[in-house]
């Protein structure tokens, strides 16, 4: 080697090293980086060629080697990580991560009109009950399946977690937003085959439909998620488009319960209590209790639609609570007279539900047999096991359990195989024709007779005038309830129309009515043939 090339390559030297130390610098980095996620360790390495030694020359390009096979293997790392983040592991569809991004995209405002759907699942929960929690899963994938092969091309189909589903749909004059709702309601209430059992769900659709440069994408979901409310209820699935008045609706309910919390925290509450009688000696036999409230902004709102939006909001807990601890007042003062309170599906199917009440109970001092619990068919249909055990729970402890608005929900009475019940209360829409349609008259007296052979007592609600009042006496009814017994009043009132009619003698006017005769044998044979 020359002695020219050697000084040459000596001046160089300092160049050489420093180029080296910034090739070191950017591998540091690279390695730093890699150590972060515990795939390799280069230090040694970068000092080494920082040295500019050969070895260090060579080091660095081994590590430089390395590097990009671990680069590639980050970048498959980082693509897996983003597979995880995006989409629903169970059943490949988006996720709600993604399907949130979707409606972020400013490139979803350039259509012309989109299409949001949003839909859950009718008694999924109860196929997680009784098959379990993996049969659940296989029915979900399938549901998945389905639904994408129901709304065909889609901007976005994705599973927002547990039986919820969405979808952000290009409106197209080929194919209406309602027939979206029809595809999947008809798709997803086909029967199922899980794990050798047929299983049958429905679907709960909400649609709504908008301009994207007028309605922001998340408020079409908003929308579709209150028409997905609104169709639900309906029994066998159903699909609702929102509209202007259901968007009405959704500014009613929300006003309705802003006042509802502000009449809690005011105490603008009461209880009035209906009295109920024996049909036979007309004698004062129990009431009911019903809410009522003195905020004036709640003032037309009916009691339906304040516990409709009370059990939405979850307010009905508290309201619940404060209700039955009212009425236990009531029976305390009251001594020896039950009274019924009527229990929302919500309250009645919370896990604590008997042993608050229970906790209840011993708090006010108050014997259970004086305490009535009044209950939908809904609360029963909805999960048969669990109502099954409340209902026997509440018995044991003395507590009468009656089944309320009878004959208007659901048309199977088989499910009251499984329930052991007090009593039934008909619901007052069988009053509208009664002694007008010997139709009406007939079905009266087989509900009764029904009841009965079940060894069960039957009210019948809604009664108006006198001669009601002597017709259902004929029918065989033991109970009467409605406006010509008595008007829900307040706990004073009801006090002295107890102590009025404690004998018998509840009748006709208003709070004191005339006394009841009861029906002569002539005037019993007639119904008996009808």
């Amino acid at each position: 080697m020359s002695k020219t090339f050697l000084q040459t390559t000596e001046a160089r030297l300092p160049h050489i090293r420093s180029s080296l130390s910034l090739a070191a610098m950017a591998l540091s980095v690279v390695a730093l980086i890699l150590d972060r996620v515990h795939m390799l360790g280069l230090s040694g390495l970068a000092v080494a060629a920082g040295l500019g030694s050969a070895a260090g020359l060579a080091g660095m390009a081994a590590a430089g080697a390395r590097a990009r096979v671990q680069m590639r293997a980050l970048n498959e790392t980082n693509g897996s990580l983003r597979e995880l983040l995006h989409v629903d592991q169970l059943t490949g569809l988006m996720n709600r991560s993604a399907f949130d991004a979707v409606l972020d995209d400013p490139r979803v405002a350039e259509h012309e009109m989109l299409i949001l759907l949003f839909f859950d699942l009718d008694r999924f929960k109860d196929v997680n009950d009784t098959l379990g929690h993996k049969a659940g899963d296989d029915l979900l994938k399938q549901v998945a399946q389905r639904a994408s092969e129901a709304v065909g091309q889609t901007i976005a189909l994705a599973r927002l977690g547990g039986d919820e589903f969405a979808s952000v749909i290009a409106w197209s004059a080929d194919r209406r937003a309602e027939q979206y709702g029809a595809a999947i309601v008809e798709a997803v209430g086909a029967p199922y085959l899980i794990d050798g059992h047929q299983v049958e769900i429905g679907a709960s659709v909400g649609l709504a439909l908008g301009d994207p440069t007028r309605f922001n994408p998340r408020e079409l979901l908003r929308r579709a998620d209150l028409a997905m409310y609104a169709a639900k209820g309906s029994p066998g699935g159903r699909y609702r488009l929102f509209d202007d008045a259901l968007d009405r609706h959704q500014t009613r309910e929300s006003s309705v319960r802003i006042e509802l919390g502000k009449a809690m925290l005011e105490n603008l509450f009461s209880l009035h209590y209906q009295p109920l009688i024996d049909a036979r000696t007309g004698a004062f036999s129990s009431a009911e209790a019903l809410l009522r409230s003195q905020a004036p902004a709640l003032r037309d709102v009916t009691p339906a639609a304040l516990i409709s939006t009370a059990e939405a909001s979850g307010q009905i807990n508290a309201l619940t609570d404060w209700t039955i601890e009212t009425a236990l007042a009531a029976i305390a003062k009251l001594k020896s007279s039950p009274i019924a309170v009527n229990i929302s599906p919500v309250y009645f199917r919370k896990p604590e539900f008997v042993s608050r009440l229970m906790d209840k109970l011993l708090l006010a001092r108050v014997r259970p047999e004086l305490l009535s619990i009044e209950i939908t068919e809904s609360v029963l249909i909805e999960n048969l096991d669990a109502a099954r055990q409340s209902v026997d729970r509440l018995r044991e402890l003395g507590i009468k359990v009656f089944l309320d608005d009878f004959g208007t929900g659901y048309s199977s009475l088989s499910y009251l195989q499984y329930f052991e019940l007090d009593g039934l209360k008909l619901d007052k829409s069988f009053l509208r024709n009664v002694g007008d349609r010997r139709k009406t008259n007939q079905i009266i007296r087989s509900m009764i007779d029904f009841g009965h052979s079940l060894d069960m007592r039957v009210v019948i609600e809604g009664v108006e005038s006198d001669w009601q009042v002597r017709l259902l006496q004929l029918l065989g009814c033991d109970l009467l309830q409605g406006y010509e017994i008595g008007m829900p009043m307040p706990l004073d009132d009801l006090l002295a129309y107890r102590d009025r009619h404690v004998g018998g003698g509840a009748g006709v006017h208003g709070h004191f009515p005339a006394p009841l005769s009861l029906p002569t044998p002539d005037e019993v044979q007639p119904i008996r043939s009808l």
